[in-house]
């Protein structure tokens, strides 16, 4: 099993490792799709943002929102400032809770960086209190959700840092523990042999129109 520095390590090349065509793109898809379905947000936070992959494509999808990519790992931060670059955009190396406790967002996204945190809960609490009125997260990650899934993740462990891989159902109560509202749930479109990978979209229940 590697520890958290695999991330650093795999900072170089991460763009391309195998699971970016079978995976990673696709999932970027998705996000992409939704956000431009949603009210365009004017402050967006991309947590787990790795090498800024996706940060850069919604920088490009909306100029004038001021955007925040944070990731613990240093290497990914420093790849991302070097090659996923906007003027809209800042990096930050660190986790949620190192934002400041006033900042606020219209749009959190998260994409495959949900099964590695060690405290989801507070994760999920943090989220929620960091939305503005009609804010929404987005939380797209791989899932258990069956005996092929676990089988494979089994696999996947061994090649990632400590992670816990959740099933939709588990992930969708959890979230409404924290105070969300689920509005939907969606998979990505790849090939038989991945895993399960769905994105979940809520809200905060006071702000749903």
């Amino acid at each position: 099993m590697f520890g958290p520095k695999i991330w650093d390590f795999y900072a170089g090349w991460y763009d391309k490792l195998w699971v970016q065509k079978f995976v990673l793109k696709p999932s970027l898809q998705l996000i992409m799709k939704t956000i431009e379905e949603l009210p365009s947000p004017g402050q967006i936070l991309d947590v787990g943002c790795g090498i800024g992959e996706l940060t850069r494509l919604i920088s490009l999808q909306y100029p004038s929102a001021k955007i925040i990519g944070i990731d613990p790992s240093v290497k990914m931060i420093n790849r991302a400032k070097d090659s996923f670059s906007g003027n809209n955009i800042k990096y930050i190396s660190g986790l949620v809770n190192s934002l400041p406790k006033d900042k606020k967002f219209d749009l959190i996204v998260s994409t495959h960086a949900f099964p590695y945190m060690q405290d989801k809960l507070k994760f999920l609490k943090d989220s929620n209190s960091m939305l503005t009125p009609n804010g929404r997260l987005l939380l797209l990650f791989t899932n258990r959700n069956n005996l092929y899934d676990t089988l494979i993740l089994t696999i996947v462990k061994l090649t990632t840092s400590k992670a816990q891989y959740l099933s939709t159902s588990s992930t969708q109560n959890l979230l409404q523990s924290c105070g969300f509202t689920v509005v939907r749930t969606k998979p990505i479109k790849s090939l038989f042999f991945v895993p399960s990978v769905f994105m979940i979209e809520c809200i905060v229940p006071n702000a749903q129109s």
